[in-house]
């Protein structure tokens, strides 16, 4: 709650005229908060619910629909995941770098650590500190096809080298 804001912000300031804002709110209670929020800025915006019809003037996509995370994110360029630019600890990123989708977090991922830190090390995330860093990140992505893909093979590698702890665990035990 209030970094849909910082979101819509970013996403102006890119100045990409065919930018699209996908906006999935982690809890169901809050999409027509969030559409509220799209109509009082003027926002051209689509429910995922509708199953719209996507035309040329829209600007937004409100993802108001359950279990379709990995849609959303294959269908994506880049990844930024919320709940990091403010205070609330972040979600997971690991879903979008298993994607092979470069991943932009805010400074507050305190919920994913190590997993963010470890995300950013290996070149699959980029951390912003603000709505203005986050807007000079997309900018820059999308500027860099090379190194949008550079940041999605980064992703794929990083998750490839840390699967499997559940067999390690388990070789453990039995031993």
């Amino acid at each position: 709650e209030g970094e849909e804001e910082l979101v819509l912000d970013a996403a102006a300031k890119t100045g990409l005229a065919d930018l699209l804002t996908v906006i999935v709110p982690r809890h169901p209670q809050r999409f027509d908060e969030v559409a509220s929020l799209l109509q009082s800025r003027g926002i051209a915006f689509k429910r995922r619910s509708e199953n719209p019809q996507m035309a040329e003037n829209v600007q937004a996509l409100l993802g108001d629909s359950m279990g379709e995370m990995f849609a959303y994110l294959a269908a994506c360029d880049v990844v930024f995941v919320g709940g990091s630019l403010l205070p609330y600890g972040g979600q997971n990123l690991l879903e979008a770098c298993a994607m092979g989708k470069p991943v932009l977090i805010g400074p507050h991922t305190y919920n994913f650590a190590e997993s963010a830190d470890l995300a950013v090390r290996a070149g699959a995330a980029m951390r912003v500190a603000d709505a203005n860093q986050l807007a000079r990140a997309i900018q820059s992505l999308f500027a860099n096809e090379k190194k949008r893909q550079a940041m999605g093979e980064a992703g794929r590698t990083f998750i490839a080298r840390h699967q499997g702890a559940t067999q390690k665990i388990l070789h453990l035990i039995r031993f």
